[in-house]
Parts: structure tokens; sequence; C-alpha cells
């Protein structure tokens, strides 16, 4: 797939390039020869702090400015304050597209990420030009929960490699400083357990993914900035969830989506991963915790990779494998119950510190 804008190659020219090569031309003309609204003005601006790094937010919207600075405020920037990368967000008025969200699109090619949402709404990164543009109605703006995700997320999956990050599908919570990832496949109660978790005394750090890092030679995990997503099963274990989400819909699936406000997640703070658990729902009448043999764990590591990002990235991305095999790694078969989990939550981070797979056994 050949990757252009306009009538030059992306890497040549730079998503912000265009918009740079117009400006001494009058409103009117770049509008006569805007049909892709390359040119659209993005006055408003904020450095966003991300997981210790930096993103430069351009926007011609004061809603999609605040959501993210709101989104983001809680995570620490770079402590130099540079910027590491470029996101041009532009709000469409007169695209009448509002939720539920359209299904989503991703394509690919060497350095560049396309995602389009309906035939009105794509956002686009340029790897090596470390920029990101984005058009997206205003009526999906609108839709908080939905903007943050599929729509912001997808967009920071695509980013995150260029961050130094790792992207991986697991849950954690936290004891202090202390992560426990929790991982299976879906419908294992992964986000149930960490919500009960939160509730008992633990910090509900990510839902969806976390984002790792190898750092000093110690591998760090960042919560994620989505909604917690409830499938409808979790209310038949917690009725109260109907007064705490609202329902959500896309594509095939409806999920229950809860403020993080409304929990203890502290997402900011970034924890040191010290052991993982996969969930077994339904394997076992008898909760049975055992541990991963290490000739299994690499394999299962790796299928949680939430991205597969381009090779620039094996580097890190091996790092991170390699740390996280070293780690403690168990099996929780139980019955239905996700309440079940939190007991064992709870030991395993009290057990672990983080020092290798003997500890604790």
């Amino acid at each position: 797939m050949k990757s252009t804008l306009g009538d030059k190659p992306v890497k040549e020219m730079g998503f912000a390039g265009a918009a740079v090569s117009a400006c001494s031309k009058p409103a009117a003309e770049r509008h006569q020869e805007d049909p892709l609204r390359r040119f659209t003005p993005t006055l408003h601006t904020a450095a966003l702090p991300v997981m210790g790094r930096t993103v430069l937010l351009e926007t011609n919207s004061q809603r999609i400015l605040k959501h993210l600075k709101k989104l983001f405020e809680c995570y620490p920037g770079s402590p130099q304050g540079e910027p590491s990368f470029v996101w041009r967000i532009v709000g469409q008025n007169d695209v009448h597209t509002s939720p539920p969200w359209p299904q989503r699109n991703v394509f690919s090619d060497h350095g560049l990420r396309l995602a389009e949402f309906g035939q009105r709404n794509f956002l686009a990164v340029d790897i090596d030009g470390r920029e990101a543009i984005a058009f997206v109605s205003e009526g999906l703006v609108e839709d908080a929960p939905g903007f943050t995700s599929p729509f912001l997320d997808t967009l920071f999956y695509m980013t995150a490699g260029s961050l130094g990050l790792v992207s991986f599908t697991s849950a954690c919570v936290a004891l202090e400083t202390k992560g426990l990832l929790v991982l299976g496949p879906p419908n294992q109660g992964k986000t149930t357990a960490s919500y009960l978790a939160a509730k008992s005394g633990l910090t509900y750090h990510a839902d969806q993914a976390t984002f790792l890092e190898v750092g000093s030679g110690v591998l760090r995990a960042w919560g994620d900035f989505v909604p917690v997503s409830f499938r409808p099963e979790a209310l038949r274990f917690l009725p109260e969830l109907e007064l705490l989400t609202h329902r959500f819909s896309y594509c095939d699936f409806t999920f229950y989506y809860m403020d993080r406000q409304e929990l203890n997640t502290a997402q900011a703070e970034v924890v040191v991963p010290v052991c993982c658990v996969f969930l077994e729902r339904e394997s076992a009448s008898v909760p049975r915790l055992v541990p991963v043999p290490e000739a299994e764990l690499s394999a299962l590591l790796s299928e949680n990779i939430a991205f597969k990002d381009d090779d620039r990235f094996e580097g890190q991305r091996m790092q991170v494998l390699e740390a996280l095999a070293r780690l403690p790694a168990y099996r929780l078969a139980y019955g239905s119950d996700p309440a079940i989990a939190v007991p064992f939550f709870h030991r395993l981070l009290t057990a672990h510190d983080g020092k290798g797979r003997n500890q604790g056994r």
C-alpha cells in the first residue's frame, strides 16, 4: 500500500508540513484547494503528560482539548517537558455522525498506521515523522466514553511503541507500588475480580491494558486511561453496576462503562509488576492456584502483546517479555464467581516482591 498525503509521500512531506506550506495563502484560496481539510487551523494546543512522556496536542475543538487534558492530567510528563509525539485532532462540525460508533477498520504500511470509523472518521500515525492526524465528527466527540475507547485508545496503541512503551493485554491491581498482572482470555472475570479487589483495599491500576517499559533494569507498568468496561454477565454478580455504569454498544458487543473516578485507581503512579496470574473460569469447583511451568510461560506471555508493532520496536518488546518471564506466574482455576479470586490477589501481592520466580513458592 502506497502511503500518501495529497500528492507527496507522507515520509517526505510530514503531516504538519502540508499545513505550514499553505499558511501564506488567503483563507478563501486555502478552502478552495483543501477538499481533504488538511489546512484546518488547529489553534488550541496543550502539552499532554502521558506516562512519563509528553505529547503535543493540536486541535480546532475546545471540547477535544478539554477532554484530553482531563484524560491525561493524572499522569506525569517528560522531566524535560519536550514532546515525544504530536497529535493533531480535527473535530468536524459538518459531518453528522453520532453513536453508535461505526465499525473500526485498521490498515498499516511500514511506518504508517491508519484506522477508519465509517467513511468520514479516521486517524493516521506517521511513525518516522512522530506525528498523528485525526478527523472525527463532533457528534462522536460528544460521546466522551466512546471517544476515549475505541477512538483515542486506538490512537494511543499506534503511538505507544514510539513512546518506548509495550502494550500488554492485562488488568492490573496493585498494593502500594507492587503490581499484579491479571491475564486470561475474554470473559474470565478479570475486570469484575479487579473491581472487587479495589473495593477490598487494592488499587485498580489498569483494566484493558498495561503499558510496560524496562528502565534501569526494572520492569514498570503504567495503567491505561480507558473507562472500566464490564460485560453484561457481570451485573449478575454486581447488581449495583446498574447505577454506577452506562451501557455502551459497539458493533455486536455491549459493555457497561464505568468512569474511573468511581474507583480507587491511582493510575498515574507507575508500579513494579511482581507476579502474573492467569484466570481460568469455570475450570474447577474448588479454587486451585498452581505455578505456570517456565517452559510454557514465554509463549503465554507473547500471546498477550496487545499490538503487533513494527520490527523496529522488537528490541523493547523482547526486553519486556524477558523481564515478564522472570516473574512468578500462576494459573487460578475457579468456578463462576470472580469474587473467589480476590483473596488470591491479596496473597500473591503480599508474598512476592519482584525478586524472581522462585520466591514465595
